[in-house]
């Protein structure tokens, strides 16, 4: 029997579907947001909350972004928690470091200092990136939907791509190609981009590569609380609005009727609750789970193929006495060990570096791309990266040993480290850590609209969308704002009267 009924049901709390979740909100929609049973973006080491990953936020310069959160009325409560961190990042690697610094003359002046036999090359490629990128703007502000799938939509999406420079590839000229293949500058580009894309980072495009770089240089943003705090910041304005918010419960079922969707069940209580559409913020495999049958899908897949999973995003975190970092350390540091290797595993890492606390404490927050290959072929590997990514920061932070107090990952399955005092503790809630809980990254067969979109947003299921970085994954931050205003807007215009007053309410407010 249902109970209740909503005009959307949201399942699943990725930032995209939470963004969409709050637009509809903001627009008059009846909106229920479920959680999905993902972990928290971060947990607690007894007086410590250590974050499930690094965050900066990369989509500042975005006309999506600010479109997104001036609707919200959220660019003021943003401005507030954001900070422009200068240096933006740090790319370490054998022989080079060089600070990516917010004044020109200044990055002008590490360039020569790093790379003077080739400083026009590399002046060269920072011009071209950044102009193809502020092309990129004049289609990413035109109220399009990203992908488009309906004919109209297709025409909107040409007419608005009509003067710009990138065919329906996204193609552009290599960014890259004076350089040589081995050239260190191409690790100093690539290090930073592998963690911003949400497409696989080993086969990246040249429109990818010039947005994902203007993302760094201009749209980084250091968000005070990480993660955690802008989801608030969302669900905060989602509960404004009169949403309701029912995170803890999750569902077990889509509920099917001549391949629309009707509502869901939900699991334990077995309630069902109704509603007229339903938006998926899981990914793609997850969603296939609350179906009854993936039958619907087998057509979409033989056009674009189905997604195929290439890395994990593995977390470690290493708190460190304050006077154990290093005086020249920026926030965001990459360290490519041997260039000579693949970027991937212990040879690339993302250091997010926080500033002390009240008791001399400074956390390193590690991120690595582990090969799906490796989690899977080789026994142990998971276990074992813990120990190997301490000793790659040793490269970075020296006589990290004697300053080390505390280890812990929350994917890698093995208990807290207190080495400081030769000791081991269990974690808390262990069902929110170990493998599973690492964050996929995929290849696409067939990219769309420019070789930046991945699935449509409108699913093989009629009123059932995706919303979740899979949607964009080529412009990573910047894909889940397309994504939740894509999806928001194919809901809005089913409802003409609701649409009507998002146009009246809607005005531009930049960030």
């Amino acid at each position: 029997m249902t109970r209740a009924f909503y005009d959307v049901i949201v399942v699943g709390t990725c930032r995209a579907s939470l963004l969409c979740g709050a637009l509809l909100a903001k627009r008059g929609f009846r909106v229920l947001h479920l959680g999905h049973g993902e972990p928290p973006d971060s947990y607690e080491v007894e007086d410590m909350v250590l974050p499930r990953a690094p965050y900066t936020f990369l989509a500042a310069h975005s006309p999506a972004a600010r479109r997104v959160l001036a609707e919200l009325a959220l660019h003021q409560t943003f401005r507030r928690r954001a900070t422009a961190p200068d240096p933006i990042l740090q790319v370490v690697l054998p022989g080079h470091r060089v600070d990516m610094v917010r004044d020109a003359a200044a990055l002008e002046r590490e360039v020569e200092r790093e790379f003077p036999e080739v400083k026009r090359p590399v002046e060269d490629f920072y011009r071209s990136a950044l102009r193809a990128s502020a092309e990129l703007d004049g289609l990413v502000e035109r109220d399009v939907t990203w992908p488009p799938q309906s004919f109209l939509e297709r025409r909107e999406f040409a007419r608005a791509a009509a003067h710009q420079p990138f065919d329906r590839d996204g193609d552009l000229p290599d960014l890259l190609g004076e350089f040589p293949e081995e050239h260190a500058f191409r690790h100093i580009v690539h290090g930073p981009l592998r963690f911003a894309d949400g497409m696989d980072p080993d086969h990246p495009s040249q429109l990818r590569i010039a947005r994902l770089t203007a993302a760094w240089l201009r749209g980084s943003a250091s968000v005070d609380g990480g993660d955690a705090a802008f989801r608030r910041m969302i669900l905060d304005r989602i509960g404004a609005q009169g949403g309701d918010m029912r995170l803890s419960d999750r569902a077990d079922r889509i509920l099917l009727k001549r391949n629309q969707v009707v509502g869901v069940r939900l699991a334990g209580s077995g309630e069902t609750v109704g509603a007229s559409f339903i938006v998926s913020g899981t990914d793609l495999t997850s969603m296939l789970r609350l179906l009854p049958d993936r039958a619907p899908f087998e057509e979409l897949f033989e056009r674009i193929g189905e997604p195929q999973l290439r890395y994990f995003r593995l977390t470690v975190n290493v708190v460190v006495a304050a006077e154990g970092v290093p005086v020249g350390m920026a926030q965001n540091v990459f360290v490519v060990r041997d260039p000579r290797r693949r970027l991937a595993g212990d040879n690339l890492l993302r250091i997010e570096v926080h500033p002390p606390d009240a008791q001399g404490r400074r956390l390193l927050c590690t991120e690595v791309l582990v090969p799906r290959s490796a989690v899977e072929d080789m026994a142990g590997f998971v276990e074992a990266i813990r120990d190997r990514v301490v000793a790659a920061l040793g490269d970075v932070v020296p006589f990290l040993e004697r300053h080390v107090l505390l280890v812990d990952s929350p994917h890698d399955g093995r208990d807290i480290e207190h080495r400081a005092l030769g000791q081991k503790a269990e974690p808390p809630e262990p069902w929110t850590r170990g493998p599973a809980t690492m964050e996929r990254v995929h290849g696409y067969p067939v990219p769309s609209a420019l070789g930046v979109c991945a699935l449509p947003v409108r699913t093989p299921i009629r009123r059932l969308l995706m919303c979740n970085g899979q949607v964009a994954p080529g412009l990573g931050q910047e894909g889940e704002f397309l994504a939740a205003w894509s999806a928001a807007k194919v809901i809005s215009r089913a409802d003409r009267k609701k649409e009507r007053m998002r146009r009246g309410l809607f005005t531009k407010v930049e960030i």
